[in-house]
């Protein structure tokens, strides 16, 4: 990959190039000279020991953070799921939220103020108006899956175990964890299309928080079946075994992405056996100096 040819990347791609990520004076992240590409298709976990930067990077990733150096390039619609999610009007229901992924919520609420203002008309010109209006608005929702968009959100809201009773609810009465399952909920609604051909990006950080068992066997389903791009943070061993089919471990020591274009279990061997290598390089390294500073002490003792 080149920055000059950017503009031949297609659509629903993220494209690095030299990032370096930093936490204040730390380098959690130096491709000095690399790049990376997330295309359709690709579904890769972001690994790591607990501090290594995934989250950081992560944001980076999606555009909410800026990186110290180096460049990424987004193109296509991207639905991103942070740890803690504060977007939405907290005075929205939650069924709303789930809803504007797609714009459906604005037009529903339009649809409903024609309504009313075809029964209070106060003549017959009034009343034609009100009735143009709401023609014109139906024909928007229905270019955009009108009732039955709204019940796939509604069969995606159930499967992640957000009731009616929830849904009907302002985001601010809500707990962190009811809020982030809506948020998920609304990155899942955007995505899908109800055949899972949407290539829509998809970063997910640590997505099976605050789930039961039921809705993260649902969410496995989901992404397994998900053509997009995915890059998925998860502490949830049986979701990155049956989902991912890349690997990206971010070595906290290092301060390196290793890129592994394999499956979960493949992973696991191919890392045993580079860590094995590297631990043999660094003894043999260390014993090589070791005897240079022998050499050299015995030669200044001459």
């Amino acid at each position: 990959l080149f920055p000059e040819r950017y503009s031949e990347v297609p659509a629903h791609v993220i494209t690095i190039d030299d990032l370096e990520v930093r936490a204040g004076v730390r380098t959690l992240l130096h491709m000095d000279g690399s790049s990376l590409r997330v295309q359709p298709g690709d579904r890769i976990g972001l690994v790591g020991r607990n501090g290594a930067g995934k989250t950081t990077t992560m944001r980076i990733l999606a555009g909410e953070g800026e990186p110290y150096a180096g460049k990424v390039v987004r193109t296509g619609d991207l639905g991103y799921l942070p740890q803690d999610p504060r977007e939405g009007n907290m005075d929205q229901l939650a069924r709303s939220r789930v809803l504007s992924a797609r714009g459906l919520d604005v037009i529903m609420a339009d649809m409903t103020a024609a309504q009313e203002q075809m029964v209070s008309a106060p003549d017959d010109k009034a009343m034609d108006k009100a009735v143009r209006k709401y023609g014109r608005l139906e024909d928007e929702f229905s270019a955009r899956g009108g009732y039955e968009a709204e019940s796939e959100a509604a069969r995606i809201c159930n499967s992640l175990g957000l009731e009616d009773r929830i849904l009907t609810q302002n985001l601010g009465t809500l707990s962190g964890g009811q809020r982030r399952r809506v948020e998920l909920a609304r990155i899942l609604f955007a995505a899908s299309d109800g055949a899972g051909k949407s290539q829509t990006m998809l970063l997910l950080d640590e997505p099976t928080n605050h789930l039961d068992a039921d809705s993260i066997t649902w969410l496995r389903q989901f992404l397994e079946k998900h053509e997009g791009g995915l890059i998925i943070i998860s502490h949830d061993v049986e979701l990155l075994e049956a989902v991912v089919n890349k690997v990206w471990f971010l070595d906290a020591v290092r301060g390196e992405i290793d890129a592994y274009n394999m499956g979960w279990k493949k992973y696991l061997d191919a890392r045993a056996t580079d860590e094995a290598r590297r631990r043999r390089e660094k003894a043999n390294a260390e014993k090589k100096a070791s005897q240079l500073k022998m050499q050299a002490a015995k030669l200044g003792a001459k």
